[in-house]
């Protein structure tokens, strides 16, 4: 009686033994897939992040030097300080120049890989610290510099180009580039000389100078947050990461 007792025991320790192995191997299979399955997410997620931000580093490029030839236009026309310089210089060349001003250098950032992440909830996906917050501090850059573009836009919808349409002529303003829709000849083209040089026109254009320099502050300021971005994403990305 004692023998098969003794043998009962023995055999349900080891059933038992059986059943915890088992549920211990099922929880680390489970825990090595969920693990497997998260560390493919995030390479999948940095590969497209990468594609992300090299985009946003060119489209951040083509805005700075897009403020870069408003700057350049302002500083010409400020060079003109009297008539006859304006009609030295020429009707069409200051054209060029006045429609250099109605530039608007614009950023539209790519984020659909990050905000994919924030809704999937998988930021923690994301293992570098330091992506998460460089991530994290390019979109509170991207608000202050969406709050600078459209203050800018509705300052040179309000501002500068009724100033044109009110002193200067159509051809300062309109930029066509279809041959499909003619236009007549200006007729208050020489208005253009006239103006070029007074105090309020010089005003103006400073105004548009300033505006497009810190346009292009903050367009700078962004495309450094991008590149240390995609400096994280190459480390990442690299063969030789330590896992």
């Amino acid at each position: 009686m004692k023998y098969d007792l003794r043998r009962t025991l023995v055999r349900a320790s080891v059933e038992g033994a059986v059943i915890f192995v088992g549920i211990l191997g099922a929880l680390f299979a489970n825990s090595w897939w969920d693990t497997r399955e998260a560390r493919e997410r995030e390479r999948s997620y940095v590969a497209s992040l990468s594609e992300d931000f090299d985009e946003n580093q060119i489209r951040l490029q083509r805005a700075i030097e897009s403020a870069e030839l408003v700057k350049v236009a302002a500083l010409e026309l400020l060079d003109v300080e009297i008539s006859a310089q304006a009609r030295e210089l020429g009707t069409d060349s200051l054209t060029v120049l006045l429609r250099g001003l109605q530039g608007l250098p614009t950023f539209e950032p790519v984020t659909k890989t990050y905000d994919n992440i924030l809704g999937a909830g998988d930021l923690l996906t994301l293992r570098s610290g330091d992506l998460r917050s460089s991530l994290a501090d390019f979109q509170s850059r991207l608000l202050l510099m969406n709050v600078v573009q459209e203050t800018q836009e509705r300052q040179l919808v309000g501002i500068i180009q009724p100033y044109i349409i009110e002193h200067l002529d159509y051809l300062a303003i309109v930029q066509l580039d279809s041959d499909s829709v003619p236009l007549p000849e200006p007729i208050h083209s020489e208005s253009v000389h006239a103006v070029v040089g007074t105090r309020e026109f010089r005003n103006w254009v400073v105004t548009r100078l300033d505006w497009a320099d810190d346009l292009q502050d903050q367009h700078i300021t962004v495309l450094r947050k991008v590149e240390e971005i995609q400096a994280i994403l190459r480390q990442l990305e690299s063969p030789t990461r330590k896992r």
